[in-house]
């Protein structure tokens, strides 16, 4: 299934996006175990919402006309978790590479278990926007490396070479970016699938971490 909520209409749009990320916070909360939320963030016309369409098998191919986002889309899906046997509801926030929607942050940031950043390493000035998204996001969201995945959108397959993970991103330990080209989208599921597995397990290792210094500290 998959669920898109659109805020361009709202009135005071940071407070709508608040009050919709409290009602998720509260479904999160009451199945803490097979709900999680992955913010999926980039410059402007990157494919990012190509991208989380797929994901969410919303879509299997690029749409004609670009359309930005306006703040964020959330998109609901189910994806399997081959080391627990378990499948989990995700949300996956599709944020606008707008950053006069950077008063959204806070309520799209909230509860967020992993980050996907998007560009295209074709496109003038993309890595070093990524830089930056990558500053905004994980970085102030206190991301480990393996909650990061890194996704250059390319148009075709047949690109010769394997563009380098911009070097601040290589030196906080990021993995290598996967490529998506736009005449192979299907591949991010592949992506996203194996990025999932890795962040339920960061996720667990914090939580298992956190009661361990508890346990210390009393």
């Amino acid at each position: 299934s998959s669920l898109e909520l659109y805020w361009a209409e709202a009135d005071n749009l940071p407070a709508a996006l608040r009050r919709a990320a409290r009602q998720l916070s509260a479904m999160r909360a009451a199945d803490a175990s097979n709900r999680q939320k992955v913010v999926i963030v980039g410059p402007c016309e990157a494919g990012k919402s190509t991208i989380a369409n797929v994901i969410a098998e919303a879509a299997e191919a690029a749409s004609e006309a670009y359309r930005p986002t306006a703040a964020t889309r959330i998109l609901e899906c189910e994806s399997e978790v081959r080391s627990s046997s378990s499948r989990v509801t995700v949300e996956l926030w599709d944020v606008s590479g707008d950053v006069k929607y950077q008063k959204c942050w806070p309520a799209i940031k909230k509860d967020a278990v992993g980050a996907i950043l998007v560009y295209n390493p074709e496109k003038p000035n993309h890595e070093q926007e990524i830089e930056q998204w990558f500053q905004w996001f994980p970085r102030t969201m206190n991301m480990s490396p393996n909650q990061v995945l890194v996704i250059q959108s390319v148009r075709r397959s047949d690109v010769p070479r394997r563009m380098p993970l911009p070097a601040k991103l290589a030196a906080a330990g990021v993995s290598q970016p996967a490529i998506v080209p736009a005449d192979d989208l299907v591949s991010a599921r592949k992506y996203f699938s194996q990025f999932l597995e890795t962040v339920r397990q960061s996720v667990m290792d914090k939580q298992r971490q956190e009661e361990e210094d508890v346990m210390k500290g009393g």
